[in-house]
């Protein structure tokens, strides 16, 4: 029995294999991508005040742009 997702490893890499029936090329660029935003995401030190500085941002969007979601006499 053959494994869909295999994973080795050398002195300094990890060596993934993927069977091209488990994911199309285009779903295994996308892993990658996210993968590298994790690592990047991971570099970063980050206070906590990014926290409420997303917050302030999701607080202004929903502001400016829940008319066109919910309408006026919903609100």
């Amino acid at each position: 029995m053959t494994k869909s997702i295999s994973v080795d490893t050398s002195e300094d890499r990890f060596i993934i294999s993927i069977d091209k029936k488990v994911m199309t090329k285009d779903v295994l660029l996308q892993f990658i991508d996210n993968l590298r935003l994790e690592f990047l995401a991971n570099k970063v030190n980050f206070d906590e005040s990014i926290e409420e500085l997303g917050e302030e941002i999701k607080k202004t969007w929903w502001t400016e742009n829940k008319d066109k979601f919910i309408p006026k006499e919903e609100q």
